[in-house]
């Protein structure tokens, strides 16, 4: 079953990737994750204490699962029902474009027209990772394909730090979290709402 998960990564896919167990103490130390969940397969983390002072959740009234399970049986039922809100770390050793089923069209930077080739200019560059650079047929601005506006629904990156059980724009993360992550990494970092 699909889940809806807040995703952030480097702004700037270009930049050193920080390694998925530096990005884990770090974001213990920060208070954002806790203890890993025991899993056969997965490499999860549950929500640290201060996860709900790192990150603003909006509404009226928000339903966060926060609490794992004790039992495999349930710890399992509730990641395929897409509802425990808990933390993965996704290293990839190459650039990776990572985009919720119901993206909108991007749009350029520029002009701000929808790129309607958009998924060809994709498909090439995964056969091709050289082929970055693209072409706005309205306004002629050139640029890479990263820099494509996807409002939150898409994005590249070679690490992921995922937030789980968390629904599209139900959340944020706050100042200083995004402080922490740009003290680490050297960049600012972008958010991005999935469900995957």
């Amino acid at each position: 079953m699909p889940a809806y998960k807040l995703l952030m990564h480097p702004a700037n896919p270009h930049s050193a990737p920080v390694a998925a167990d530096r990005l884990a103490s770090h974001l213990t130390g920060l208070g954002l994750i806790g203890a890993p969940i025991r899993h056969p397969t997965l490499t999860l983390y549950s929500a640290g204490e201060r996860l709900p002072e790192l990150v603003t959740f909006l509404g009226c009234a928000p339903h966060i699962d926060l609490l794992p399970p004790d039992s495999p049986d349930a710890l399992e039922a509730a990641l395929a029902a897409g509802g425990l809100c808990h933390v993965r770390l996704t290293e990839t050793g190459t650039l990776q474009f990572r985009t919720d089923r119901n993206a909108p069209l991007p749009r350029c930077p520029e002009c701000r027209k929808p790129i309607h080739n958009w998924q060809q200019l994709l498909l090439d560059w995964q056969s091709d990772s050289e082929k970055l650079d693209w072409q706005c047929q309205a306004c002629h601005h050139r640029g890479q394909l990263m820099q494509l506006n996807f409002r939150k629904s898409a994005g590249f990156g070679r690490i992921f730090l995922e937030i789980w059980g968390i629904y599209p724009s139900e959340a944020v993360p706050g100042d200083a979290l995004l402080a922490s992550l740009r003290t680490l990494t050297g960049c600012d970092w972008k958010t991005l709402y999935l469900r995957e």
